[in-house]
């Protein structure tokens, strides 16, 4: 799918990115900002970043359902995942133990 015409991003390409972004040590809380200068991309126009939030957080959950990134390496990245469930009435998922992806 593809998620900004103007630079051809699509959703594989988010994933590809997430994968680097979130298997660096201390990883970063992956925005568009983070997602898209990793691709070496900028958004021009800003239609897509409602589009691209979305992926990045469903890309983010997929990755971690199947086991390609531990849930617990960004511990920034669980708690501002859980601010997010708090606020839109979902349980929130507890940061872990960094230990338990080793």
């Amino acid at each position: 799918m593809i998620v900004c015409s103007c630079q051809s991003v699509s959703d594989f390409d988010i994933e590809l990115a997430l994968l680097d972004i979130l298997n660096q040590p201390e990883a970063p809380i992956p925005t568009p900002g983070v997602v898209y200068r990793h691709m070496q991309k900028r958004m021009q126009c800003c239609g897509c970043a409602p589009l691209a939030v979305d992926v990045i957080y469903a890309k983010l959950e997929d990755l971690e359902r199947r086991g390609l990134v531990c849930p617990y390496l960004s511990v920034s990245t669980r708690e501002r995942l859980s601010r997010i469930q708090l606020q839109l009435g979902k349980q929130p998922v507890p940061a872990g133990d960094p230990a338990l992806c080793e």
